[in-house]
């Protein structure tokens, strides 16, 4: 009712002093303190007002300060994504995303056996973007490992850093026949450097042009859309509070609609996805940047993702079954 007030009349003193106590019941203070410097700007001398400013005067300072902090950090990301998506656009590189939300509201209903379930992408997103370290980029990066359920993060891998050269270090060969290898969940001493299969997941399909099944990888194709993305992630994650969070949810399941319904519109249901990943072999000797500018590589979320096997392991024969290998990566 204050706030109706005040838009016919900014003068009023009474509503200011209204909306800056209804603000401090809610905690709201820096808002508590706007209100309160406009009543002032009105009447510089009112005894309501000044109390009330005297009372809040920490709190408010606190607020201001803690926005002002915000919108800095704020302001130091968004430039650190303008220069990722310089380089990328530069380098040729690819970026991606996946949804940040699970759930929608969709306009058709679906009966018992095929309502949606709510998923969960296999594409994290560690909230790190790549970044400049001693005068290279360097890139976060996911090793995972399906035949043991595990997996690994490495939050710089250099792009002039040989893939062979961080296996090394992460899967040591064994001196002795009876040692063991350093990862505890590795019962039969599978993952040493020389035993071990890695490749990275193709995706998007060349034949479905921008169409994107939901549950796929969306390419990055602009800087706005690259900076809105990570935006939302923060917020999702809590990073700038619970409006902020809900906005972004908003704008989430709102994008997620669209692609819902542009889905369905083409191929009838959610339930007619795509044929799982192809997936490209990469040779040990191969750069980090040789991955990277790979035509057929989108790095998902800002993380690079090596899926790796023991060579002889059932489940990386299975693993081919369903995902068909379509080249290797290897030097000239």
């Amino acid at each position: 009712e204050s706030t109706k007030a005040l838009t016919f009349n900014d003068q009023n003193i009474k509503a200011w002093y209204r909306l800056a106590k209804a603000h401090q019941m809610l905690q709201n203070w820096e808002q508590a303190g706007d209100a309160i410097d406009s009543g002032l700007k009105v009447d510089k001398d009112n005894k309501d007002l000044k109390k009330l400013q005297t009372l809040l005067a920490e709190r408010v300072r606190r607020a201001r300060l803690a926005r002002q902090q915000r919108e800095r950090r704020r302001a130091e990301r968004i430039s650190r994504v303008k220069d990722v998506w310089k380089w990328c656009k530069e380098s040729n590189i690819q970026l991606g995303r996946v949804s940040l939300v699970t759930s929608v509201t969709d306009d058709e209903e679906d009966d018992d056996e095929t309502q949606e379930s709510r998923w969960h992408h296999h594409h994290p997103h560690s909230g790190k973007l790549p970044q400049m370290v001693q005068g290279e980029w360097s890139w976060p990066s996911m090793f995972v490992y399906p035949s043991h359920s595990q997996s690994d993060f490495v939050e710089h891998f250099a792009e002039s850093e040989m893939l062979a050269m961080r296996m090394v270090q992460m899967f040591p060969e064994l001196e002795h026949q009876e040692d063991n290898t350093v990862m505890p969940w590795d019962y039969n001493n599978e993952f040493t450097c020389s035993n071990l299969v890695v490749y990275f997941e193709v995706h998007g399909n060349e034949d479905q042009g921008n169409l994107v099944h939901p549950e796929n990888v969306e390419r990055l194709k602009d800087q706005g859309s690259t900076m809105r993305f990570y935006e939302s992630s923060r917020a999702l994650k809590g990073d700038e509070g619970a409006d902020m969070a809900n906005v972004a949810r908003a704008i989430e399941r709102k994008h997620l609609h669209k692609q819902r319904k542009a889905w369905k519109k083409k191929h009838g249901s959610l339930w007619s996805k795509p044929d799982p990943n192809p997936v490209i072999q990469v040779h040990p000797a191969m750069k980090l940047r040789d991955v990277l500018v790979h035509e057929r590589m989108i790095v998902p979320n800002f993380l690079v993702t090596f899926v790796i096997f023991p060579e002889k392991h059932p489940a990386h024969d299975q693993y081919l079954k369903e995902h068909k290998c379509i080249g290797i990566l290897q030097p000239e």
